[in-house]
C-alpha cells in the first residue's frame, strides 16, 4: 500500500505556498500521497474530523505547519507519526520556552525577561540595556518583532496588541544588526546553511525582503544542531543564530520553517531530504 500523509496548513488551497507545494511535489516523486489539509476548512463534530464535507481518514503521518488551536491536535491524533512530534512542537512554538530550555557550549543566550508591555521602560533597560528587542511569543516571519528605543515604543505595543499580551524582551545584539544565519537541521544533521541580510531593517527575515547567500557549515554549527536535536527531539528545524563578537547568540528555532530562502541560497533540495527522511520511517 502507498504511504499517505497530511500537511496541516491554513487552507486546503495553498496556491502560492512554496514550502507546501515543494513537499507535495517531492512526495509524489516517491509515490507518497501527501494532501494539504487546511485548519480553516476543517471542523470537529460527533462524526469526526470533516474537511470540506469529507471525513478525514487515518494516514501514516502528518507534517505540522500550523501553530494554533485544537483542530491541528485532532488531525495529529489520526496519524501514526507527526513531524515534528506534537508534544515538542507545541512546546517549542513558544520563544520563551526556547530561551528557557535550550543551551549549548557553542552559543550564548541573550539576556532576556518575560512580561507585558506595561512593565516600566526604565526597569527593562536596567536589565537589558537600550535599545532592546520585543518578540511576540509565537510570532513568525519577522512579525511582532520590534526594536524598543524609547518609552513610547513600549507603550505602542500595548496600544497595538493589548495590555494582556506577554512579550519576550531581549538584549539587542548590535554586532548582528540586519543579519543572521539560518541553517536547516534534519534530526541533528545540518543539510544547508545561509546568511540573511536586510536592506536597513534590524530584522533579517526573508519574508521582509532580506537577501540570502550560502554560508559555510562549520563544526560549531554542526554541534549546535546536534545539541538542539538531543534536547528537543524535533526532526525538522530552522535554527537561527545572531553574530556575536566571540560566539554566536541564539536567536530562535523555527518548528515550521519555510524552505524557499534556503533552497534558493544553497541549491540544496531540502524538500527532497525531508520527504526521504519520512519515507525511510515507513519502509
Amino acid at each position: 500500500m502507498p504511504i499517505s500523509g497530511y500537511i496541516i496548513e491554513k487552507y486546503n488551497q495553498m496556491t502560492n505556498a512554496y514550502t507546501c507545494n515543494r513537499l507535495v511535489e517531492e512526495a509524489a516523486n516517491l509515490g507518497i500521497d501527501l494532501k494539504i489539509v487546511g485548519i480553516h476548512d476543517t471542523i470537529i463534530s460527533e462524526n469526526g474530523l470533516i474537511n470540506n464535507g469529507t471525513k478525514l481518514e487515518k494516514r501514516e503521518f502528518v507534517i505540522n505547519r500550523y501553530k494554533w488551536g485544537k483542530v491541528k491536535d485532532e488531525i495529529n491524533s489520526i496519524a501514526i507519526k507527526s513531524y515534528n512530534p506534537l508534544d515538542a512542537y507545541n512546546i517549542y512554538i513558544n520563544k520563551y520556552e526556547q530561551v528557557k530550555k535550550l543551551c549549548s557550549d557553542e552559543f550564548l543566550v541573550p539576556k532576556y525577561l518575560l512580561g507585558t508591555a506595561l512593565l516600566k521602560y526604565e526597569d527593562i533597560v536596567q536589565i537589558l540595556g537600550t535599545p532592546f528587542v520585543a518578540k511576540g511569543l509565537e510570532s513568525s516571519m519577522g512579525e511582532q518583532i520590534s526594536l524598543i528605543e524609547k518609552p513610547e515604543d513600549l507603550q505602542n505595543l500595548s496600544r497595538t496588541y493589548g495590555m494582556e499580551k506577554e512579550w519576550l524582551f531581549e538584549e539587542f545584539i548590535t554586532n548582528s544588526f540586519g543579519r543572521d544565519m539560518r541553517f536547516y537541521s534534519i534530526r541533528g544533521e545540518v543539510v544547508a546553511c545561509m546568511q540573511r541580510k536586510s536592506q536597513g531593517d534590524f530584522r533579517a527575515n526573508v519574508a521582509l525582503g532580506a537577501s540570502v547567500e550560502p554560508f559555510e557549515i562549520t563544526p560549531q554549527i554542526r554541534q549546535i544542531a546536534k545539541d538542539i536535536y538531543n534536547q528537543t527531539g524535533l526532526d525538522f528545524l530552522g535554527i537561527d543564530l545572531l553574530f556575536g563578537k566571540d560566539k554566536p547568540y541564539f536567536c530562535e528555532i523555527n518548528v515550521m520553517p519555510g524552505i524557499e530562502g534556503i533552497e534558493t541560497a544553497t541549491g540544496v533540495n531540502v524538500a527532497k531530504k525531508i520527504i526521504e527522511t519520512i519515507y525511510k520511517d515507513f519502509i
